[in-house]
């Protein structure tokens, strides 16, 4: 994801990618969006219990520079 930004929205920034997936039925998984307090509640359990080890860690070359970033997905299913 990095590697095929386009130029002009480059970003080498620390990020964290949510996907929602509703378990029941996957093409109805855009709604659970909608409950803020349950989302919003996974994610602050994530931030008061994740870690950042040597695996989040992501090197990646854009235009023939390397950067070194984290990144983690947070997966949130109902």
């Amino acid at each position: 994801m990095y590697e095929n930004q386009g130029e002009q929205r480059f970003g080498a920034d620390n990020r964290l990618f949510i996907i929602l997936a509703d378990k029941n039925n996957l093409d109805q998984s855009w709604k659970l969006k909608r409950d803020f307090n349950f989302v919003f509640g996974k994610i602050d359990q994530f931030f008061n219990e994740a870690t950042i080890s040597a695996k989040d860690e992501i090197i990646f070359t854009f235009k023939k520079k390397t950067y070194t970033t984290i990144s983690k997905v947070l997966i949130i299913t109902k």
